[in-house]
């Protein structure tokens, strides 16, 4: 029977919904949002700060940089030539013996407005009040039969933090948000747990990018929906048009005969397009022959056939000598060098790109050199 009473995740459904149709995105906008989600933890200590990399839970040290103009010069080359490091958010973590963490009970009734309550009932749980601490609670869940709800209470002097983010900026570097060392935060695909920072403090994403991509993603969809129905719309039409005509013309023994001719003309035009389609050559007999002419010091790296021009590039002992073998074989014609042969210093071959056009069916080939 179904409980009316339960409690829905609304969020939680939308997010399994959301992962589920991930693959209908292209790669390189699922590739943005993982940079997006990437972020570059700092750490600051007396005389230098240290910067780290973290993507999918996998930490890289970027190294510690002083407070100076040369530094912050290395530092701002380091992130300008490694554009993960570019697309990452910058959090300001605070060590653990500037942090304070304490668990706190409060009313369920509390629940939707936590910040305002804790405000005022902060000194009655640390021996700070409002004005002297930045802070931010983290709901764990209910206790107490539901009758309070379990907190994290994180603070940080006003003093320590607001110096620690002066010295960020003194080396260009903006958080999005700040933590305590003692409860790092673990932002989910919505946004984060908790932040230490006031949002005046907080650097903000510029939503222009993400506008112009959703923008474009309308307007493909209208253009691929316009595709679509349009010429099935004007099929429609053309299909009522010629039912009409046939009812028409029905009684007329000379449209016997033109229906004969369009029939007569709509074989011509298939049997046409099947000569054609098998006149094409087949690739996997295409890449055989140039496969047997070919030395065992050539690499063929990509090969490309289109509009009867097939192009090889790749690496060679001697690619000098390719377009003699090539010209060997009688369905290729006019083979040439289509960009400069280079020497490729790490393996000692020779870099090159070959053009060539196919003159006549693999098969027929085959047949004069028997």
């Amino acid at each position: 029977m179904l409980k009316l009473d339960s409690e829905i995740d609304i969020a939680g459904f939308f997010k399994w919904w959301g992962s589920q149709l991930s693959f209908l995105l292209p790669q390189k906008f699922l590739d943005a949002l993982a940079r997006g989600k990437s972020l570059i933890v700092v750490e600051v200590k007396a005389t230098a700060i240290k910067l780290s990399y973290i993507q999918q839970q996998q930490a890289t040290f970027l190294g510690e940089f002083e407070f100076n103009d040369l530094a912050k010069e290395e530092l701002h080359g380091l992130i300008a030539s490694h554009s993960q490091y570019s697309d990452a958010q910058i959090v300001l973590r605070v060590p653990e013996h500037l942090s304070v963490v304490q668990d706190v009970y409060l009313p369920a009734a509390a629940a939707d407005n936590l910040h305002q309550v804790m405000s005022y009932e902060l000194d009655r749980y640390t021996p700070f009040n409002k004005d002297q601490v930045y802070f931010d609670v983290v709901k764990i869940g209910p206790a107490n039969n539901n009758a309070l709800i379990h907190l994290v209470l994180i603070l940080v002097r006003k003093t320590s933090l607001e110096t620690m983010y002066e010295q960020c900026l003194s080396l260009g570097l903006q958080p999005f948000y700040a933590d305590s060392a003692v409860h790092i935060d673990v932002p989910d695909k919505v946004n984060h747990q908790y932040n230490l920072l006031p949002k005046n403090l907080c650097q903000t994403v510029s939503k222009k990018p993400l506008l112009v991509m959703l923008g474009s993603m309308v307007l493909m969809l209208v253009l691929l929906t316009t595709l679509i129905f349009l010429p099935l719309k004007v099929l429609d039409d053309n299909l009522a048009d010629l039912k009409k005509h046939v009812r028409k013309v029905e009684k007329v023994a000379l449209e016997i005969e033109d229906s004969k001719k369009s029939i007569d003309y709509l074989y011509q035009a298939t049997q046409a397009i099947i000569d054609k389609k098998n006149a094409a050559p087949s690739m996997i007999e295409l890449i055989n022959t140039v496969s047997e002419v070919l030395k065992d010091d050539t690499w063929v790296s990509n090969l490309r056939y289109f509009n009867k021009t097939l192009q090889l590039s790749g690496q060679s002992g001697s690619a000098s000598n390719l377009i003699g073998s090539l010209e060997k074989i009688r369905l290729l014609s006019n083979t040439r060098f289509i960009s400069p042969v280079t020497k490729d210093n790490r393996t000692g071959l020779e870099r090159f790109k070959i053009s060539t056009e196919v003159i006549q069916k693999i098969s027929d080939a085959n047949a004069d050199t028997e």
